[in-house]
């Protein structure tokens, strides 16, 4: 019973789905359409500002400034590419405008697998689902093959007083096509013509359009804009006649929406000048036919490679001129990194499958620190350099002084390991039959293993990256070990509370020239060991205790206490917490054969592990042991 019920549920659910998607229709003529158009001019819009309505309908994230920091359109497929978003942002509001600027072919160039398809699939996807909402409803001539503009029906003699009485200004002609219907079937009644509330379609070439280059010999440019249909031509009498062309290429097609140009640079020059046109005058031109006028957004992307002999062809200087160029390197960002990997692990199936902690982070800083730069600042180490690129504290230098390194190369992060390289590590080693559980140390043999096997690494280019993967084991040591000895602990949280408490109360009392009560009720001066041997573990010297000490009780003032917000403070803390157990711990997971009284310690450290740091048995048996080895050798 309660199958069906969930069964009529769903198709209840198919039912007022189909009901909603016909509610939204509408039909009329353009004497109707005038009338809704007028009430709401802002319904109509141009190809870029249709797009730039469709982003920000989303919504935004600011800084206390009130800049823009965050596009919420983007936030959950786009990783660490915020910077060549808000280029976008800017063509976009420049194109939206009516400046020169919308004349212009937005070019994205990057590495492989960094972001610019997904981009381009993400707006076309979005102006599916936009056409869709009230806000970004749009109509055309319904009897239009490139679903054009009804406002273009109205002569040009009526246009400037319709702007100056509306505030709409229209741009653009009929197709030859629609002027013929409007001439031949209407008999000039612009007024008749039937519009409809039109829904944009990858796959129905309503609106979105995407070309896709193959080879050049035999690639035919009417894919491109469309072709004479000379099956037609005896019934017409001539190939300049509309009703024997076809407007079904991918430029007609993308007419009022998006057009995607994939690899752009790769076809031959004769599609290239077709765009040129397309982007200054706003007109499709083909052979013994009238210009097409046609608005749509054309973003194009190429690989690094093509872009730079690109750039290096004086015979493209007109194209150059007309493009604007949209860098996206990779990621360089081991948090947006990660998310990248689990936003692909769970696009697969990989039930049963367990990842312990830190091993996609693991992964991330793997492909981070391959495609860094060593900086010229001799203190700035390329772990350091991905620790502030992570937006982490790093000793020795601020967080605005990020923004500064990553200006120091043009092309850091135009190299080096891709996503797709490491989702494929993880991927083959997350199917394999005898495993479980995946752990760090899986992934870091795996990406090893893989460097073999991979036709783009040469020796010199493999032995770079084994080296990064010691980068990575070493950083992954402080995880495993920082793992065990919080667990160890009975409540960590509470016990570097404590910790902190005392650590602040000594710390006031010597900024403040006062005392603190020990644990009998006498005044006391406050412990400079104390707090000496807490502040050494992160290399506070003598002379920088005091600075040290205002700038941690200012910070935990304005925090509410919560040390996790000072990194230094925070490795201070743990580091005595752990110091003061260390025999205890070492004694435990390093023993050959232990005890009953150590075994049961170690069953509790694994239940920790499992229960609140999200290991399995498995896992975390994999942990202790390889913190045991660690231990053992020092």
């Amino acid at each position: 019973m309660a199958q069906i019920s969930k069964f009529d549920n769903f198709l209840s659910r198919l039912s007022d789905h189909a009901e909603a998607s016909k509610s939204l229709e509408w039909s009329g003529t353009l004497k109707d359409y005038i009338e809704i158009v007028t009430n709401n001019p802002k319904i109509h819009m141009t190809a870029h500002q249709r797009v730039l309505r469709m982003i920000d309908s989303r919504g935004v994230d600011r800084d206390e400034s009130g800049n823009i920091v965050k596009y919420k359109f983007f936030e959950e497929d786009l990783f660490g590419v915020d910077e060549p978003i808000h280029d976008l942002m800017s063509y976009l509001r420049a194109a939206a405008s009516g400046s020169e600027v919308s004349r212009r072919i937005l070019l994205m160039y990057g590495p492989t697998s960094s972001g610019k398809s997904q981009l381009a699939i993400l707006l076309k996807r979005g102006l599916e689902q936009f056409s869709k909402t009230d806000e970004g409803a749009t109509f055309s001539l319904s009897e239009s093959p490139m679903h054009e503009d009804p406002l273009c029906a109205i002569p040009e003699d009526l246009r400037h007083s319709f702007h100056s009485e509306y505030g709409i200004k229209i741009d653009g002609n009929l197709s030859p096509i629609m002027d013929l219907v409007l001439k031949e079937k209407y008999h000039g009644d612009f007024m008749k013509l039937p519009v409809k509330r039109t829904f944009f379609s990858e796959r129905g070439r309503i609106g979105i359009g995407t070309f896709v280059p193959s080879d050049k010999k035999s690639q035919d440019i009417s894919e491109l804009v469309g072709s004479i249909d000379l099956s037609t031509v005896g019934e017409y009498g001539s190939e300049s006649d509309p009703r024997a062309y076809r407007f079904d290429g991918e430029l007609n097609v993308a007419n009022r929406g998006i057009m995607e140009f994939v690899e752009m640079l790769k076809v031959d020059q004769k599609f290239l000048y077709v765009l040129l046109t397309l982007a200054q005058e706003k007109n499709i031109k083909t052979g013994r036919f009238p210009l097409i006028w046609a608005d749509e957004f054309v973003v194009a992307h190429t690989n690094f490679t093509e872009f730079e002999r690109f750039l290096a062809k004086d015979e493209m200087e007109a194209l150059h001129d007309r493009t604007i160029v949209v860098k996206v390197p990779y990621n360089l960002s081991v948090d947006s990194e990660v998310k990248i990997y689990e936003k692909l692990i769970n696009q697969a199936n990989f039930e049963g499958r367990h990842i312990a902690p830190h091993t996609l982070t693991c992964a991330a800083m793997f492909a981070i620190l391959s495609r860094l730069k060593e900086s010229n600042n001799q203190g700035l180490s390329l772990l350091k350099k991905m620790k502030m690129y992570n937006d982490e504290d790093v000793e020795g230098f601020t967080k605005a002084e990020s923004s500064k390194f990553k200006k120091e190369f043009d092309d850091e992060g135009m190299v080096g390991v891709s996503p797709r390289y490491v989702i494929n590590r993880i991927s083959s080693k997350l199917s394999e039959d005898n495993l479980s559980s995946i752990t760090p140390l899986d992934i870091v043999r795996s990406l090893k293993d893989g460097l073999k096997s991979n036709p783009k690494v040469d020796k010199k280019e493999s032995e770079r990256l084994e080296n990064v993967l010691l980068y990575v084991l070493e950083e992954y040591e402080k995880m495993a070990k920082n793992d065990v000895q919080k667990a160890f602990f009975v409540n960590f949280e509470d016990e570097i509370k404590n910790l902190l408490s005392n650590y602040m109360q000594h710390a006031e009392a010597f900024l403040d020239g006062g005392q603190v009560s020990d644990e009998w009720g006498n005044t006391v001066e406050p412990s400079e060991p104390l707090m000496r041997s807490i502040e050494e573990k992160v290399g506070i010297s003598e002379s920088g205790k005091r600075s040290f000490r205002q700038e941690i009780f200012r910070k935990m003032l304005r925090s509410n206490s919560n040390y996790q917000d000072h990194p230094a403070l925070k490795d201070a803390l743990e580091k005595q917490l752990f110091q003061e157990r260390s025999a205890v711990i070492k004694m435990t997971v390093s023993s050959r054969n232990p005890d009953e009284e150590e075994l049961k310690k170690i069953n509790v450290v694994i239940k920790t592990l499992c229960e609140k740091y999200q290991y399995n048995t498995e896992s975390a048996n994999q942990l202790l042991r390889y913190v045991s080895s660690l231990m053992a050798s020092k």
